[in-house]
């Protein structure tokens, strides 16, 4: 490839451990060939990665962690459109020839992410068949999960769409605990904090869940799932 000089940013390494699974189902050679401009650094709570109506300069793989797309409305809320995990990237609308960040992405549990130039990846593209089939497969599932959480928050109850985000979490991330204040994800999910509250405590008394001072661990998935709304599943088939 053609001008690929490595910029170093000071903090950032280049990507030893890589779960992201977009990134490991590449070919051994394609991987060999990206692993160089790959730059990873921790990702933390609260961070902004980047803004709506921002250049879309970079895709961001994470290997631990969450961010939320967000959607700011008129009243100043922000709002989740979708999350991004280790099974993803953020930023892939620029792979359709999108400009600018139709979104706010915004990590909610910390973790690790490695920063790809988009001129890289199409480049890349180019070469390797399996970055293009990892790529459409991507676009495949995010438009599948953007119907289903239509669905979910049309027709699914509070303490359903809690019970599927707090799983979703759990999932993705590397950890034994989400590190995850009640207020936020009423915030995320457009609830009041009393509904919220209210949906953790139920879960806690009925032994799903242990949650103390922002830290909530699953005790009991099973229990959870029962919980959650058929999209969970739903989109479990999709990751498959």
């Amino acid at each position: 490839m053609s001008n690929w000089v490595l910029q170093p940013v000071p903090g950032w390494v280049i990507a030893q451990a890589v779960t992201n699974q977009i990134i490991a189902a590449l070919s051994e050679d394609c991987r060999a060939v990206l692993a160089p401009r790959l730059m990873t650094k921790p990702i933390r709570a609260g961070e902004v990665l980047y803004v709506a109506g921002s250049p879309a300069r970079s895709l961001i793989f994470p290997h631990d962690g969450m961010i939320s797309l967000q959607t700011r409305l008129s009243d100043g809320r922000m709002i989740e459109q979708g999350q991004v995990c280790r099974d993803s990237m953020a930023g892939s609308e620029a792979l359709l020839g999108v400009e600018r960040a139709p979104a706010h992405a915004v990590v909610v549990l910390s973790g690790e992410a490695s920063w790809l130039p988009v001129a890289d990846l199409m480049e890349a593209r180019q070469r390797f068949p399996s970055l293009d089939r990892a790529i459409q497969a991507h676009l495949a599932r995010t438009m599948a999960r953007t119907a289903q959480a239509v669905v979910c928050a049309s027709v699914h109850t509070a303490s359903q769409r809690i019970a599927g985000w707090l799983l979703r979490a759990d999932d993705m991330i590397l950890t034994d605990s989400l590190q995850l204040m009640q207020r936020s994800l009423a915030e995320l999910l457009g609830l009041r904090l009393a509904t919220v509250s209210e949906a953790c405590s139920r879960l806690m008394r009925a032994g799903a869940i242990r949650y103390s001072r922002g830290s909530l661990t699953i005790i009991d998935r099973a229990l959870l799932v029962s919980q959650a709304c058929e999209c969970y599943e739903a989109n479990l088939a999709v990751t498959r």
